[in-house]
């Protein structure tokens, strides 16, 4: 054994063909390394395990934000940027789906994600406002794969992008 954890990848979509982004990732086990974006003007994911919770960083160092996710009792809480800047969102998972809410109540945006076959799709907002995505997990776990498209979301939505309706 060389002690070189193997890695795992996935790859996805975020959006449509023409206005979405590319997803990547590789998992060893211990840490997610992310790119949402093309290898230019694409931005970095890092997620570890820390004790019982995920933790991370979506960005750079000067201009990126934190990320933190646990789960219990098949709910995931996340925490994306800051104690007062910062957003959250709340997943609830069964084998083939996850169901949720990013942001509050009132101007929130619904997670909605099937998953079946390695593969993961669905729809981030609502019907008429929102955006779709689909992911190859490959051997990447569903919680996983369901925090990265969290994390793309905040990206997506800080940088501006348009939550477009159903196709």
């Amino acid at each position: 054994m060389t002690g070189v954890a193997q890695q795992e990848a996935l790859t996805g979509r975020f959006g449509g063909v023409s206005d979405g982004v590319n997803l990547s990732a590789t998992w060893d086990g211990e840490r997610l390394s992310a790119r949402v974006g093309g290898f230019t003007d694409g931005t970095d994911v890092r997620v570890w395990l820390e004790g019982s919770e995920l933790v991370g960083r979506v960005g750079g160092v000067t201009s990126g934000h934190d990320v933190r996710a646990g789960i219990a009792a098949g709910v995931m809480t996340v925490r994306l940027g800051g104690f007062t800047q910062g957003v959250d969102a709340r997943l609830e998972f069964t084998p083939d789906q996850v169901t949720g809410r990013y942001g509050r109540f009132t101007d929130g945006l619904d997670v909605s994600l099937r998953h079946y076959a390695g593969e993961v799709r669905g729809r981030l907002g609502s019907f008429t406002r929102g955006v779709n995505v689909q992911l190859d997990l490959g051997a990447v776990p569903f919680p996983l794969g369901a925090l990265l498209l969290v994390c793309a979301l905040n990206l997506w939505l800080t940088q501006g992008r348009a939550l477009t309706p159903s196709r």
